[in-house]
């Protein structure tokens, strides 16, 4: 298949919406299934679009891996309904259940089913793996959803996913394979509510496909496939690096990010249906992923060819820097000082209280200097050094 054959590639891109439309609108196994066969039948041509070698490979394993899946959940739903009197009745036993379970943490790529995925993921195109990494999971978790028995597998799959993706993304040098273990981890804190509240999962899943999004939009621009691509000697890229940074952080779920507002949302939920342990060991996997991200983070920052250039950096930015740094000092200065006063005596307060004033008079003498050079940069200094 090439990329000329247009008409081709928008009907298969067409049976792969459909597929998973027609399994989130239908009401019976049978019908699911097909949709899942029928959103596997338009994935793997597009998996195959430049008929490369690594590309089949791929394909041929997505392709054994969702079989086998697909396979265990026709026949456990099969010896399920020959085993009971109805289809309302046929969740009664454990074994088949099980099985449906497993079957479909198979196609999602979760911890501990989760090998097939990295081995595939690590040479596919960044737009491939989006849609793998995104919307091939949608109906597979809208089904888990619907299964109402035995939450033990989900709950320990939910666990072994945040923790393990988290440990086996450390010193990788692919980011492809680092985009599959986060999103394993993530996959995890999805799996903790799909079958408590299926409107957070799916705002969960709506978030993070928002967020990777435009960070494999980015990395497809810049060819950048291993973790020292970031770092190359490139003007244009490093100017990207802070829209590069941020979506890093907001994968990260820190703070001030939109990542930290689904995981909040999670928290929240869980910590009312009192899953405590539960919610410690997704925050310890999150916090263990937390080293990778900054990592990526530091490679961007520290060793960025862009960042050593002074020559091509004028005076007024640097002088810019400087007076942000200061101002972010003075915002905290506050909360050392109501904190020291806890400790100390009112005399050791004036003291600070001395030292705050005069700290104010030396950042109202540098912002003069940007706009003006009536102070010199060495009286700045021996005042800064005077209140030390």
């Amino acid at each position: 298949m090439n990329n000329k054959f247009f008409p081709a590639n928008f009907m298969f891109i067409m049976m792969m919406f459909m597929g998973t439309i027609m399994s989130l609108s239908s009401s019976h196994w049978l019908m699911m299934w097909m949709g899942l066969e029928l959103n596997l039948m338009g994935i793997l041509p597009l998996m195959n679009i430049k008929s490369k070698n690594f590309e089949i490979e791929s394909s041929m394993k997505y392709f054994i891996i969702q079989s086998m899946s697909s396979s265990l959940f026709i026949m456990s739903s099969i010896f399920m309904y020959l085993s009971s009197i109805s289809m309302l009745s046929m969740f009664n036993y454990s074994l088949f259940s099980s099985i449906m379970n497993i079957s479909l943490l198979i196609k999602l790529g979760s911890a501990p089913f989760h090998f097939w995925l990295p081995a595939m993921c690590k040479q596919m195109s960044w737009m491939m793996l989006f849609l793998i990494l995104t919307w091939q999971k949608l109906a597979p978790l809208f089904m888990l959803s619907f299964i109402n028995y035995n939450y033990v597998i989900m709950i320990m799959s939910s666990i072994t996913s945040s923790i393990l993706g988290s440990i086996q993304a450390i010193n990788q040098s692919s980011l492809q394979l680092i985009m599959v273990y986060s999103s394993i981890t993530h996959l995890g804190w999805m799996l903790s509510t799909c079958f408590l509240n299926n409107s957070l999962m799916l705002i969960y899943l709506l978030i993070y496909s928002t967020i990777i999004l435009p960070l494999f939009i980015s990395f497809y621009k810049n060819s950048s496939f291993f973790t020292y691509s970031l770092t190359e000697q490139n003007n244009h890229m490093n100017k990207e690096n802070i829209f590069i940074m941020s979506l890093i952080l907001s994968l990260s779920g820190m703070p001030p990010m939109l990542g930290f507002l689904s995981k909040l949302m999670v928290l929240n939920f869980l910590l009312k249906m009192n899953m405590i342990l539960l919610s410690l060991l997704l925050f310890i996997g999150t916090l263990i992923s937390l080293y990778f991200y900054l990592n990526l983070m530091m490679m961007m920052m520290i060793k960025s060819y862009f960042m050593f250039k002074t020559n091509m950096m004028n005076m007024m930015n640097m002088k810019s820097i400087m007076c942000i740094n200061m101002f972010s000092t003075i915002i905290f200065i506050p909360m050392i000082l109501y904190a020291m006063n806890i400790f100390h005596k009112s005399q050791s307060y004036w003291h600070i209280m001395f030292h705050f004033r005069n700290l104010i008079s030396i950042t109202s003498n540098l912002l003069k200097f940007n706009n003006s050079y009536s102070i010199s940069t060495t009286s700045i200094f021996t005042k800064w050094w005077s209140i030390m």
